[in-house]
């Protein structure tokens, strides 16, 4: 044999890529390594996406509302903030998932769910390898971008932010390469219409887009180039309208606003919260900050220094992340497409030589694994869906309410949702929903001082209602402090969850029992 036909099982990796060219997927070696990444994070939603949470319950039954009246402009789902305004922000979203599950049930939910999740990694990696990294970088950042999502793969609205934020960030970065303005950029203006009517990130979307306007504004007027300038300007105008495009108008902002911030979500909620070290979501985070740092000054010893945009951008992320938890998802978008890219910049891949064989057999082996999970979701029962869930006790309040129609459920975080969801006759007496935005600060602290046990008054916000029912996965602590009290009684319980009633209410659970 001779030794050009041994040469020809590595890939030459080439000259480094031109900053400023695009690169089309051309070789094998990038569509196996694409591959790869695409399979792997089906793997991971997938399999992540098997479980119904009080997130998912709220699109499901919000959607079902929706479909049935139309869009909601005042709250009759729980007692709590009956007659309020509904501003149902995400009633696209909660549409679509309905609309899945009455096609194809819980497993075509969580393949829609997983389906937008992997598309906006699959860009992810498109766009480095676009940007001239190589094949094997791109997959090794995407899977670690994808790792700071890990905590955020559940089935919610916010599936959906994925794409439309990676679609943006590919307008924007080859609007940057470009020393005009690019029609295709206008795209960006019903991208972000899409995304207000998905999930409340696209506030931070259209701040992407104005920021970049108005510093490519800059830059045109510099250059006395009227006509770009006068394009950015609408551009940035037209980001911020974009906002307006829903049901709601300017009244959908103020709402997303209100979530910024909130003193009483951070102080409640880990994922409204600072990042706290006793937490492994938070130790990937502070992983991906090393790496995007190490990249970073590897790259400008070796005369590369990052992209403006990128840098700009990925800044502000961080920033949000430390602010908030629920950023950190969008930190590591950006922070691995600067790394990459940065990388890229300064030739630091042109001795990485990986073999076609070796290609090949990872992207085959995340293929089977990808298969196999889509090959476990089929497979998989209703009851898998519900394991967060105390079914038989949710169904044991509804059965206790059906016989006593003025009686007032309170349930807590996994069970309060769960039966709007699962029992529509109980629409307008449950207490709480996973709708955040609905409560004042007052009920929301009395609300989670309940579930946490927290404080001497714990118990006021028990106050008109005869039904309670708790997990006792999710609350254990909260279901024995119950049992104490004087004044209720156990009318069902069993290892997952437990009901109580009033000692006023003389009902029977024999059925249940």
């Amino acid at each position: 044999m001779s030794h050009g036909a041994d040469v020809s099982l590595a890939t030459d990796p080439g000259p480094t890529p031109r900053l400023g060219t695009a690169h089309p997927l051309r070789t094998a070696e990038q569509w196996y390594w694409l591959l790869s990444a695409v399979s792997l994070v089906v793997a991971g939603s997938v399999m992540f996406g098997r479980y119904l949470f009080w997130d998912t319950f709220y699109d499901l039954y919000a959607g079902r509302y929706i479909v049935h009246h139309g869009i909601p402009r005042t709250n009759v789902l729980t007692v709590a903030s009956a007659g309020a305004r509904w501003i149902d922000q995400q009633w696209l979203a909660h549409v679509l998932y309905y609309g899945a599950w009455a096609l194809g049930g819980y497993r075509l939910l969580d393949a829609l769910s997983a389906a937008a999740i992997t598309a906006g990694f699959a860009l992810l990696t498109a766009l480095m390898l676009r940007r001239g990294v190589h094949p094997l970088r791109a997959f090794e950042w995407t899977t670690a971008a994808f790792a700071v999502c890990f905590g955020s793969l559940i089935i919610r609205a916010e599936s959906f932010a994925y794409p439309l934020f990676a679609v943006t960030l590919w307008l924007l970065l080859e609007d940057e390469r470009s020393r005009k303005f690019r029609r295709q950029t206008w795209i960006t203006v019903p991208v972000l219409i899409l995304w207000i009517n998905t999930h409340g990130s696209a506030l931070l979307g259209a701040g992407i887009v104005a920021g970049y306007a108005a510093c490519r504004l800059v830059r045109a007027l510099l250059e006395r180039d009227l006509r770009g300038a006068g394009c950015y300007v609408a551009l940035g105008l037209a980001a911020g309208g974009s906002l307006l495009c829903t049901p709601y108008g300017w009244a959908i902002v103020g709402d997303d606003l209100g979530f910024l911030g909130n003193p009483v979500l951070a102080r409640n909620i880990v994922e409204w919260a600072p990042p706290r070290l006793n937490s492994p979501v938070t130790w990937i985070f502070l992983a991906m900050v090393v790496a995007t740092a190490v990249a970073i000054l590897v790259g400008w010893r070796r005369g590369a220094r990052p992209d403006p945009l990128l840098a700009g951008l990925t800044l502000m992320l961080l920033g949000l992340s430390v602010v908030a938890v629920r950023n950190q998802v969008w930190f590591g978008i950006g922070a691995s497409l600067l790394a990459s890219d940065t990388l890229a910049r300064a030739g630091s891949e042109r001795a990485l030589s990986v073999s076609a064989l070796a290609s090949r057999l990872v992207g085959s082996v995340l293929a089977v694994l990808g298969l196999a999970s889509l090959f476990a979701l089929a497979v998989t029962s209703d009851r898998q869906f519900y394991g967060e869930v105390p079914v038989r006790a949710v169904a044991a309040a509804a059965g206790v309410a059906a016989r006593h129609p003025a009686m007032k459920i309170l349930g807590d975080e996994a069970s309060g949702s769960a039966m709007l969801w699962l029992h529509p006759s109980l629409l307008g007496r449950v207490g709480f929903d996973w709708r955040l935005d609905q409560y004042s600060a007052s009920q929301l602290n009395a609300y989670f001082d309940f579930v946490l046990v927290r404080g001497r008054e714990w118990q006021r916000v028990m106050r008109g209602y005869d039904i309670i029912v708790v997990s006792r996965f999710k609350d254990p602590r909260l279901a024995a402090m119950l049992t104490r009290l004087a004044g209720w009684r156990v009318v069902y319980r069993d290892p997952a969850g437990l009901v109580l009633t009033r000692r006023m209410a003389r009902s029977s659970l024999a059925g249940f029992r």
